[in-house]
């Protein structure tokens, strides 16, 4: 475990340094030890920073899903925590929205996998506060079918949150 983390936060320090002078804003999955639990968690980076760190809340223990092995839900309370030796603390919380300064339209918010799928999903309260963009981090395995209905779920998330969604997942 403590070489995941290791590696994760070199692999993070590598991100960082690759968008110092980048706009453009990343997200990037990234296990986050926090007072003996691990969170699945999306790094939010922008000029080589990491904006906040939003940790997966529904974790999948069921079928081919065994998260609960080793991870932990999004904490009810947020947690500050310093990373990569950034100057500015790091806020780990789930929900978090991430307003755009030049583009005030412009509100993003991001949660993982599962959450979508769920009937409760972060993605609502965000859109409530604000968000007009929600971007999701999956490793989502393939199953016959399952493309279409994850692309009718994603379809019908943006309708009903009235914002893009955006889902990006690990693989072919």
């Amino acid at each position: 475990q403590d070489t995941l983390l290791r590696g994760a936060e070199q692999a993070l320090a590598t991100v960082l340094e690759a968008t110092r002078n980048l706009e453009v804003v990343t997200a990037v999955g990234l296990p986050v030890q926090v007072d003996n639990k691990l969170y699945n968690c999306a790094a939010i980076i922008q000029k080589g920073k990491v904006l906040g760190l939003v940790p997966k809340t529904h974790l999948p223990n069921y079928g081919e899903f065994y998260e609960k092995r080793q991870f932990a839900p999004a904490p009810k309370e947020g947690t500050s925590l310093s990373l990569c030796g950034q100057k500015d603390e790091v806020l780990l919380q789930a929900g978090q929205i991430f307003r755009c300064e030049n583009i005030p339209e412009l509100t993003l918010g991001f949660e993982i996998c599962e959450d979508l799928w769920t009937p409760d999903s972060p993605s609502v309260q965000m859109a409530q506060a604000g968000a007009t963009i929600i971007g999701n981090l999956s490793a989502s395995n393939d199953l016959i079918g399952k493309d279409a209905y994850r692309r009718q779920l994603v379809t019908m998330q943006s309708a009903k949150l009235l914002c893009g969604y955006v889902y990006s997942s690990a693989g072919e």
